[in-house]
């Protein structure tokens, strides 16, 4: 099948190029100005320039294809409102548009499970309440509606936290290398709350997953690994690989949030914003994310090839390697 690639050089975008080749897809990967394509040419891979917020370049990328996988987006937790609804929002309204002017019925959105935001009852399943923590999620959902009225062959994947080799500059990136520093001194909350991380290249398997799978039209599936951990897990696992002892210390939210004031001040500052020292992220640090994917695996044949201990030190070891730790 002949598909067109959206953020194709993007961290998962690399990821998914690779298994569509294995997979006997043909990948065609559209890639703003400026953007890094030497995996794509590497791969050896078509390519096509395109932009969210020009539908004229939207239509010629779609042109030809069977089927559109849309993966790019503006994907920050601390941005500004209105690029979100500009690109992730009115950028896939337009990609949406152009397909159905070259008559490309297919489409697989990358959605998130920051559309779903914190769960009450863990663990969620697609069916579960919307209520997104971040402009970012809040965007995800506003696309998904989108999406689902936009008379396509949709089907939208929810993905939890990606993590994997080649991730950098992203929340899992800040999560895993922080562990380094002060950030390995303590946990905010009781550490019992859970949060869910995915491989990127498992994530990459279920997209090709669903292009196989026609049951997958109309349907919305969770993509992470087989469990949610507890951040009290999540650290003893970081703390195995990094050899470092596990953090003792509690901080509550009340005197956290209270400590991240000035820190945030001095971001702000110095123009250096860090996701991990923000007012809400100990909101979500102290709240839980935790997500089922037994649809995925009763329609796509979806199993997680990746736990949090391998999947990790897999990770640790690439940034190690490439000069990041």
């Amino acid at each position: 099948m002949k598909v067109l690639v959206t953020g194709a050089t993007g961290f998962l975008g690399g990821y998914l190029l690779e298994e569509m080749v294995k997979s006997g897809h043909a990948p065609v990967c559209a890639y703003r100005a400026g953007s890094d394509t030497k995996l794509i040419d590497a791969l050896g891979l078509p390519k096509v320039h395109f932009d969210l917020t020009d539908a004229a370049s939207l239509r010629e990328a779609v042109k030809g294809v069977d089927a559109v996988v849309h993966l790019a987006a503006y994907y920050t937790f601390t941005g500004r409102k209105e690029l979100y609804e500009l690109i992730n929002v009115q950028g896939t309204r337009h990609l949406m548009d152009a397909c159905k002017k070259e008559n490309v019925r297919r489409f697989i959105y990358c959605s998130s499970t920051e559309a779903m935001g914190p769960v009450s009852r863990p663990p969620a399943d697609e069916d579960a309440p919307l209520s997104p923590q971040y402009e970012y999620g809040r965007s995800k959902v506003r696309a998904e509606e989108l999406l689902r009225a936009s008379g396509l062959d949709w089907t939208i994947i929810r993905p939890s936290g990606i993590y994997g080799p080649r991730n950098v500059d992203d929340v899992s990136y800040h999560f895993i290398t922080s562990f380094q520093g002060f950030a390995s001194k303590f946990i905010i909350g009781t550490g019992k709350n859970y949060i869910q991380f995915v491989h990127a290249s498992d994530v990459a398997r279920a997209f090709v997953l669903t292009l196989d799978a026609p049951v997958s039209i109309g349907r919305t599936y969770i993509i992470s690994q087989a469990r949610p951990y507890t951040y009290e897990e999540v650290y003893r696992v970081l703390a195995e690989i990094y050899g470092r002892p596990e953090p003792r210390l509690r901080l509550g939210k009340g005197l956290a949030k209270a400590l991240m004031v000035p820190i945030e001040g001095l971001c702000t500052l110095l123009g250096r914003e860090n996701f991990l020292y923000r007012r809400e992220t100990v909101e979500s640090v102290t709240s839980d994310r935790a997500y089922s994917i037994d649809r995925a695996r009763k329609e796509l044949g979806y199993e997680p090839r990746y736990d949090l201990p391998e999947g990790m030190k897999e990770t640790v070891d690439w940034y190690r390697s490439h000069g990041y730790l």
